[in-house]
Protein backbone atom coordinates (compact mmCIF):
# COMPACT_ATOMS: atom_id res chain seq x y z
CA UNK A 1 0.00 0.00 0.00
CA UNK A 2 2.89 2.51 1.07
CA UNK A 3 4.80 1.69 -2.09
CA UNK A 4 1.14 2.41 -4.58
CA UNK A 5 0.65 5.82 -2.43
CA UNK A 6 4.66 6.39 -3.15
CA UNK A 7 4.01 5.75 -7.07
CA UNK A 8 0.68 7.82 -7.28
CA UNK A 9 2.43 10.43 -5.22
CA UNK A 10 5.62 10.11 -7.75
CA UNK A 11 3.21 10.51 -10.89
CA UNK A 12 1.05 13.36 -9.06
CA UNK A 13 4.50 15.11 -9.00
CA UNK A 14 5.71 14.56 -12.49
CA UNK A 15 2.30 15.87 -14.20
CA UNK A 16 2.00 19.11 -12.31
CA UNK A 17 5.97 19.70 -13.16
CA UNK A 18 4.93 18.89 -16.69
CA UNK A 19 1.88 21.19 -16.38
CA UNK A 20 3.74 23.95 -14.64
CA UNK A 21 6.15 24.03 -17.65
CA UNK A 22 3.83 24.03 -20.24
CA UNK A 23 1.88 26.83 -18.53
CA UNK A 24 5.30 28.68 -18.30
CA UNK A 25 5.62 28.56 -21.82
CA UNK A 26 2.25 29.11 -23.36
CA UNK A 27 2.72 32.73 -21.23
CA UNK A 28 2.35 35.58 -23.20
CA UNK A 29 5.19 37.49 -21.07
CA UNK A 30 6.62 40.82 -22.77
CA UNK A 31 3.54 41.24 -24.84
CA UNK A 32 1.77 44.30 -23.26
CA UNK A 33 4.44 46.43 -23.62
CA UNK A 34 6.20 49.13 -21.24
CA UNK A 35 2.88 50.10 -19.82
CA UNK A 36 2.41 46.35 -18.45
CA UNK A 37 5.92 46.74 -15.95
CA UNK A 38 3.85 47.84 -13.14
CA UNK A 39 1.93 45.61 -13.19
CA UNK A 40 4.54 42.70 -13.56
CA UNK A 41 5.85 44.00 -10.61
CA UNK A 42 2.83 43.93 -8.64
CA UNK A 43 1.95 40.64 -10.06
CA UNK A 44 5.62 39.77 -9.10
CA UNK A 45 5.14 40.87 -5.16
CA UNK A 46 2.03 38.79 -5.41
CA UNK A 47 3.21 35.74 -7.06
CA UNK A 48 6.00 35.36 -5.16
CA UNK A 49 3.92 35.56 -1.81
CA UNK A 50 1.43 32.90 -3.41
CA UNK A 51 4.48 30.68 -4.29
CA UNK A 52 5.88 31.54 -0.45
CA UNK A 53 2.48 30.29 1.07
CA UNK A 54 2.13 27.27 -0.90
CA UNK A 55 5.64 26.29 -0.34
CA UNK A 56 5.06 26.48 3.55
CA UNK A 57 1.63 24.59 3.00
CA UNK A 58 3.62 21.99 1.39
CA UNK A 59 6.69 21.90 3.85
CA UNK A 60 3.38 22.16 7.40
CA UNK A 61 1.77 19.42 5.42
CA UNK A 62 4.95 16.86 5.05
CA UNK A 63 5.42 17.89 8.49
CA UNK A 64 2.49 16.53 9.63
CA UNK A 65 1.51 13.44 7.51
CA UNK A 66 -1.27 12.56 8.73
CA UNK A 67 -4.62 11.94 7.89
CA UNK A 68 -5.89 13.06 4.44
CA UNK A 69 -4.15 16.13 4.35
CA UNK A 70 -0.52 14.71 3.98
CA UNK A 71 1.84 15.38 1.47
CA UNK A 72 4.85 13.51 0.05
CA UNK A 73 8.14 15.35 -0.07
CA UNK A 74 7.31 15.54 -4.19
CA UNK A 75 4.66 18.04 -3.14
CA UNK A 76 7.49 19.97 -1.39
CA UNK A 77 9.53 19.60 -4.02
CA UNK A 78 6.65 20.16 -6.91
CA UNK A 79 6.13 23.31 -5.14
CA UNK A 80 9.89 24.24 -5.07
CA UNK A 81 10.17 23.63 -8.73
CA UNK A 82 6.88 26.07 -9.15
CA UNK A 83 9.05 28.82 -8.02
CA UNK A 84 11.95 28.23 -10.53
CA UNK A 85 9.42 28.87 -13.44
CA UNK A 86 7.76 31.92 -11.27
CA UNK A 87 11.36 33.52 -11.38
CA UNK A 88 12.29 32.07 -15.10
CA UNK A 89 8.89 34.16 -16.21
CA UNK A 90 10.46 37.07 -14.47
CA UNK A 91 13.38 36.83 -15.87
CA UNK A 92 12.40 36.45 -19.54
CA UNK A 93 9.46 39.62 -18.81
CA UNK A 94 12.77 41.45 -17.49
CA UNK A 95 14.64 40.44 -20.38
CA UNK A 96 11.86 41.71 -23.03
CA UNK A 97 12.08 45.09 -21.72
CA UNK A 98 15.45 45.13 -21.21
CA UNK A 99 17.22 43.01 -23.59
CA UNK A 100 20.75 43.77 -22.04
CA UNK A 101 19.71 43.20 -18.34
CA UNK A 102 20.82 39.47 -18.48
CA UNK A 103 23.57 37.98 -20.89
CA UNK A 104 23.02 35.17 -22.57
CA UNK A 105 18.90 35.43 -21.93
CA UNK A 106 17.24 35.37 -25.37
CA UNK A 107 14.39 32.55 -24.67
CA UNK A 108 12.02 31.23 -21.95
CA UNK A 109 14.75 28.27 -22.14
CA UNK A 110 17.29 30.46 -21.53
CA UNK A 111 15.25 31.93 -18.57
CA UNK A 112 14.41 28.71 -17.41
CA UNK A 113 18.11 27.03 -17.23
CA UNK A 114 19.44 30.39 -15.53
CA UNK A 115 16.50 30.02 -13.11
CA UNK A 116 17.43 26.49 -12.18
CA UNK A 117 21.31 27.09 -12.30
CA UNK A 118 21.05 29.89 -9.02
CA UNK A 119 18.24 27.73 -7.55
CA UNK A 120 21.18 24.52 -7.54
CA UNK A 121 23.84 27.10 -7.24
CA UNK A 122 25.29 25.75 -10.27
CA UNK A 123 26.04 29.12 -11.86
CA UNK A 124 28.15 28.02 -15.07
CA UNK A 125 27.85 31.97 -15.90
CA UNK A 126 27.64 31.55 -19.56
CA UNK A 127 24.08 33.28 -18.57
CA UNK A 128 24.40 35.89 -16.08
CA UNK A 129 23.00 38.95 -14.17
CA UNK A 130 24.47 42.26 -15.89
CA UNK A 131 21.88 45.48 -15.05
CA UNK A 132 21.30 46.28 -11.00
CA UNK A 133 17.81 45.09 -11.87
CA UNK A 134 18.61 41.79 -12.77
CA UNK A 135 20.80 41.15 -9.93
CA UNK A 136 18.45 42.22 -7.31
CA UNK A 137 16.09 40.10 -8.76
CA UNK A 138 18.55 37.45 -8.65
CA UNK A 139 19.35 38.32 -5.37
CA UNK A 140 15.80 37.96 -4.07
CA UNK A 141 15.56 34.43 -6.02
CA UNK A 142 19.01 33.37 -3.23
CA UNK A 143 17.20 34.69 -0.27
CA UNK A 144 14.02 33.30 -1.25
CA UNK A 145 16.31 29.83 -1.95
CA UNK A 146 18.10 29.62 1.35
CA UNK A 147 15.17 30.66 3.34
CA UNK A 148 12.75 28.06 1.82
CA UNK A 149 15.21 25.32 0.92
CA UNK A 150 16.77 25.54 4.03
CA UNK A 151 12.98 24.82 5.80
CA UNK A 152 12.52 21.80 3.82
CA UNK A 153 15.34 20.51 5.17
CA UNK A 154 14.69 21.18 8.47
CA UNK A 155 11.29 19.65 8.23
CA UNK A 156 13.23 16.58 6.73
CA UNK A 157 15.81 16.27 9.15
CA UNK A 158 13.12 16.38 11.97
CA UNK A 159 10.89 14.14 10.38
CA UNK A 160 13.69 11.62 9.39
CA UNK A 161 15.02 11.69 13.41
CA UNK A 162 11.58 11.36 14.87
CA UNK A 163 10.89 8.30 16.30
CA UNK A 164 8.20 5.94 14.60
CA UNK A 165 5.43 5.42 16.64
CA UNK A 166 4.81 1.84 17.64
Amino acid sequence: MARRRLLIDLAAAVAAVAACTGVYYALPIGVFGLVGTIGEVVVFGVGLLAVSVLIMIQVRRFRSGDGHHRSSMAGVVTALYLAVLFFAAVYFGLDQHQPDAIAGLRTKTDALYFSLSITSTVGFGDVHAVSQFARAVAAVQMAFNIGFLGAAVSVLRTKATRPKAP
